[in-house]
């Protein structure tokens, strides 16, 4: 029984690990996920966004996926194509900053491109290792009439090294 007992608190399911500000968990039994979530005050509430990376394990596929959710409500975009702009310094880009074509999920962003979660993956954590403190995503909103705006998420990269090292490990275990 106590082995059992003992297994039982290790399985990812039920805790969640901490990595900075980024959340390691397993909210089903065939999914992993890597999280950074905020709130900010928005109409007399408080609104959260959040930046995940998803692993599916369904099939053994191992799937991962990254999707950016906006503060609930702030987002609007009719294109299929979403491109995002992540950038080291939210006022000034520079030429090792990085634009991806994501895809639009209604209420938020996604990417299941291998090669765009890799290399937003090598960005965030080089980002990290050379003390930046955030990362700033950029896309195109349309929400009502009027000029067209573009949305800004700030994310903390603090923790996410370990966290994404964390993640690719559990990913990878067999069902």
């Amino acid at each position: 029984m106590d082995k059992e007992h003992h297994r039982a608190n290790r399985n990812p399911a039920n805790a969640a690990e901490r990595y900075g500000e980024w959340l390691l968990e397993q909210p089903r039994s065939s999914v992993v996920a890597l999280s950074f979530k905020q709130s900010a005050p928005l109409d007399d509430t408080m609104a959260t966004s959040e930046l995940g990376f998803i692993c599916d394990q369904r099939d053994n596929s191992k799937n991962v996926a990254v999707i950016l959710i906006p503060l609930d409500g702030t987002f609007k975009n009719e294109r299929g194509a979403i491109p995002v702009l992540i950038q080291k310094n939210s006022d000034q880009f520079d030429s090792s900053d990085l634009s991806q074509k994501w895809k639009n999920g209604t209420e938020y962003i996604y990417s299941e491109s291998e090669a765009d979660v890799d290399e937003l993956a090598s960005f965030l954590k080089a980002s990290e290792t050379n003390g930046v403190k955030s990362v700033h995503f950029f896309f195109p909103n349309d929400l009502g009439p009027g000029p067209k705006i573009s949305s800004h998420v700030a994310i903390n990269v603090s923790g996410f090294s370990d966290g994404f090292g964390a993640f690719q490990t559990a990913c990878n275990k067999s069902q």
